[in-house]
């Protein structure tokens, strides 16, 4: 925890809910995968969309892990943006297809 707890309420207080698929994946995430820490969560997700819509038609990511990112990122994106996505974890293959 090395952002302070008034910056975070902060941060929360101004950033949108999460939608439903997203709350989906965080929770079978958190519930399913051993490593869980390593998605990307609700205000780095409301960021990368933000950086989505400010920059670019087409992005590459590298480490997709559960596709928490990558829902965020392609919702930031126009109609005929692109979102390519690599994971080398086979086993997050089946999560990350489902969402």
């Amino acid at each position: 925890d090395f952002i302070s707890k008034k910056l975070n309420d902060y941060c929360k207080e101004h950033t949108s809910a999460a939608n439903k698929v997203l709350e989906e994946l965080n929770h079978e995430t958190h519930t399913s995968i051993v490593n869980p820490r390593m998605i990307s969560g609700h205000l780095q997700g409301q960021f990368l969309l933000y950086l989505a819509t400010q920059t670019t038609k087409i992005i590459l990511e590298i480490g997709t892990y559960t596709g928490y990112s990558a829902i965020c990122l392609a919702d930031g994106l126009p109609l005929d943006g692109i979102l390519h996505t690599i994971e080398v974890n086979e086993e997050l293959e089946e999560i990350t297809k489902r969402y």
